[in-house]
């Protein structure tokens, strides 16, 4: 009983969250036909059902614990490619379905969880006023002519009430959810063309990123190793001149082209950790994030789980180099005091959150640096999400699949 008493209260209270959404689909399926008028002189005219949908998907996927996404295709260009685009769009027939069914629905519901608590306490109260009344004006399931009438009638058809809020309600609201989830999230359909789309768009920011560590690796070598090569080829060549006429001189060359080897050695091992840090595969990305962290001038606790899962090399490359240039940015922009990296496993995925104290206001389309976090994520089909605000500090969360 007191099972039945707390899911009736937890349905009542999604029925009434949901009068939100339920009362206006109650207003706007009265103007659908108004709507399919004007459809093709205004395709604007989708917007309200479509800001209704919207709200109605945040509500049921808070309440079903999983976010359901929004299926629309973007209506652009002119008039009638905006129309097609709108008339053709199975989401926006799902979505006046939607507005028919569930503002009726809901609304019968709704009438019922109004009345049947008084109605129950009406039953209730009978028996004390009913010979009160002229006969034939008060009833239960039939009329009460009688005390044995009286004494019996109005408590079942309280019990059949109260039956009915406890029982009959959690499932109709459940129903109702359920209803909503499948008219408004995306058709299979449409989550396989959404699903394109991505992988275009990450392709495509694949090939710049893999361009873009291309001409940084040439870059380096053009500018940095190649260079020093040069130079040491050139006291080479004059200690090998000097050799016979002034051996001081040459031994001097010769000690100058060895730091000058020694100094290529070292940009060849920066150029390498570059690509694949090394470090990775001597101590695993736990190692290698705690390397990181010691190295910052700010302190940064690092929280791993006890036993963490090797992931694939690309996933472990990936998530040290976020991790690399979120600490980079911190130390150089965001003037904290503190910072936090922690990486565990969800389902499938690694997760990695990156946090700091400091004065926020990142913009995660301005600069290169957060534009790459997300290029070498999604390449790997995985999300990042940025949180910035103005002096509320920058939060991180990448997710990277592993399966």
């Amino acid at each position: 009983m007191t099972t039945a008493i707390t899911r009736s209260g937890r349905a009542t209270a999604v029925l009434l969250d949901g009068l939100r959404t339920a009362l206006p689909a109650a207003f706007g399926a009265t103007l659908v036909p108004l709507l399919l008028l004007l459809l093709p002189l205004a395709p604007e005219v989708v917007r309200p059902v479509r800001a209704l949908a919207d709200l109605e998907r945040e509500r049921v996927g808070r309440v079903l614990g999983h976010r359901i996404p929004a299926p629309y295709q973007v209506p652009r260009g002119g008039w009638w490619r905006r129309f097609r685009i709108v008339a053709r769009d199975p989401a926006t027939w799902r979505d006046l379905v939607w507005l028919v069914s569930y503002g009726a629905l809901s609304g019968l519901v709704a009438v019922f969880v109004i009345a049947l608590p008084p109605a129950v306490g009406y039953s209730l109260t009978m028996p004390a006023w009913w010979w009160l009344l002229p006969p034939g004006a008060v009833t239960a399931f039939v009329e009460v002519r009688s005390w044995p009438q009286a004494l019996t009638l109005p408590f079942l058809q309280a019990a059949c009430y109260a039956a009915l809020y406890l029982w009959g309600l959690p499932p109709a609201v459940r129903g109702l959810t359920l209803l909503s989830g499948s008219l408004l999230r995306p058709t299979d359909r449409a989550r396989l063309a959404a699903r394109v789309e991505r992988l275009t768009e990450t392709r495509t920011d694949a090939v710049e990123s893999h361009g873009a560590e291309l001409r940084r690796i040439e870059r380096d070598l053009h500018d940095g190793v190649q260079a020093q090569l040069v130079a040491v080829s050139v006291r080479l060549g004059l200690a090998e001149r000097a050799f016979t006429a002034d051996p001081d001189a040459a031994r001097a060359m010769l000690r100058e082209a060895r730091e000058g080897i020694e100094d290529s050695l070292g940009g060849l091992r920066g150029l390498i950790r570059g690509i694949y840090p090394p470090i990775l595969a001597d101590r695993g990305l736990g190692g290698a994030v705690h390397a990181l962290a010691d190295g910052r001038s700010i302190p940064v606790a690092v929280r791993l789980p006890e036993v963490l899962a090797r992931p694939p090399a690309p996933v472990e490359a990936a998530a040290y180099f976020v991790v690399a240039e979120s600490l980079t940015n911190m130390t150089k922009h965001s003037t904290a005091r503190h910072a936090e990296v922690t990486i565990d496993e969800d389902g499938d995925s690694l997760r990695v959150v990156i946090r700091d104290d400091g004065r926020g206001g990142a913009d995660p389309d301005g600069g290169t640096g957060l534009l790459g976090i997300r290029r070498r994520v999604a390449a790997l089909d995985g999300t990042a999400r940025i949180d910035s605000p103005a002096g509320g500090g920058t939060t991180i969360e990448v997710r990277l699949p592993c399966a």
